[in-house]
């Protein structure tokens, strides 16, 4: 029995202990999580992914001294919506202390399914202040914040970091060991190092050695854009579950269409990035969007009711506005449209623009289509 048989197999060994750790329901395939991405996981888009298939979802990064200073604006990054799904809160900072103190007030809210460390973002404001993939030059330092965060809280505790900080240092082993003497339940990996940022080739063949050595889960991360790039990682890795992040933004459907290139155990076709997924159905496309803007109203909304906030804020409308347009052009990427769209996103400052520029973009598609002939048989309702 192969890697992605097992993978597909009811109580597969390799899937058990995440479905335990997360309490998450056993649909016999693959685990896919949508990764914690700064500016894009709120409760929108976690409770989208979580509907179209995604098994576990994590916040956006936030940091610990913020919550330990209850700060309105870092416990906004923690907002979630009551059906969105398990959710794990995803931190980061660079002292013992403070890491367990803050994870112990998130465990307190009694709202996620595990406390998650970061110890791979390669952003500089972050990486200055020793905190994300800064840790990985330090495999000692990371075991003292995960000892304190483990003595702190009685949830799953887990980490997500990188391979080292360049080609030449690899540090994931010494993080590994440490991780799990720590007590760390799960290790989420990038398989990239922090000098290759969130381009350049993944390293799955230090993932594999990774998993080979590994007491603990190994969730692999980087580079999955559609099937082909999950079943890759799964088959050359072993890898107990998937976390994909880029590819689901404007794209929640990523995760349900990567469970069915799976289903078969055979190899997906290759994807073609430099298109968009012109099959989808405009309807579903146009739907999806609605929903994903009105959660996020919803979601500005209710932040205003429940944190302070100064007395000149802007309209909930005109927030959404600029909020949702690093979503939006993802949404229409490949779409007939879709470039002038994007060459006016600082033109949409409300609601009722970011709907007709959807219209526009989407008439233009449908009119493409309609002269498509092959494009035309697979529409399933415009």
């Amino acid at each position: 029995m192969d890697i992605l048989t097992q993978l597909l197999t009811p109580n597969s060994s390799l899937t058990n202990t995440l479905h335990t750790l997360f309490h998450l329901p056993d649909t016999g395939g693959p685990l896919l999580f949508l990764a914690p991405m700064a500016g894009f996981t709120n409760a929108p888009m976690r409770r989208l992914s979580s509907a179209h298939g995604a098994a576990l979802t994590y916040t956006e990064m936030t940091n610990d001294v913020g919550l330990l200073h209850d700060s309105d604006k870092t416990w906004h990054v923690l907002e979630t919506f009551e059906d969105e799904g398990p959710v794990v809160a995803h931190l980061y900072g660079s002292e013992p202390a403070t890491l367990a103190e803050a994870a112990a007030k998130v465990e307190a809210t009694g709202r996620f399914a595990a406390i998650d460390l970061n110890a791979g973002c390669p952003v500089h404001k972050i990486t200055a202040n020793g905190a994300g993939a800064a840790l990985v030059k330090d495999p000692q330092r990371i075991r003292d914040i995960l000892a304190a965060m483990r003595r702190a809280v009685r949830l799953p505790l887990t980490i997500k970091t990188r391979l080292g900080p360049h080609p030449d240092k690899v540090m994931i082993f010494e993080i590994l060991a440490a991780s799990e003497a720590a007590g760390a339940d799960a290790l989420a990996l990038h398989g990239r190092f922090t000098s290759q940022g969130h381009g350049g080739a993944v390293q799955l063949d230090l993932l594999a050695e990774v998993k080979s050595r590994a007491r603990i889960p190994i969730i692999g991360n980087g580079g999955v854009c559609a099937a082909h790039d999950a079943w890759r990682m799964f088959r050359e890795t072993g890898v107990d579950a998937v976390m994909i992040a880029r590819a689901a933004i404007g794209n929640p459907w990523i995760f349900e269409e990567i469970l069915a290139g799976l289903a078969s155990g055979e190899e997906p076709p290759a994807h073609d990035r430099t298109r968009g997924d012109t099959r989808r159905a405009l309807s579903e496309i146009r739907e999806t969007l609605e929903a994903h803007m009105a959660a996020e109203l919803a979601l500005l909304r209710r932040i205003r009711e429940r944190y302070a906030l100064p007395r000149h804020v802007i309209d909930a409308d005109e927030a959404l506005a600029t909020t949702f347009r690093c979503h939006l052009f993802r949404y229409l990427h490949g779409l007939k449209g879709s470039s002038h769209v994007r060459g006016r996103l600082h033109e949409l400052h409300t609601l009722a623009d970011i709907r007709a520029a959807v219209a526009s973009c989407l008439e233009r598609e449908a009119a493409y289509r309609s002269a498509a002939p092959w494009l035309q048989e697979r529409e399933q309702g415009i």
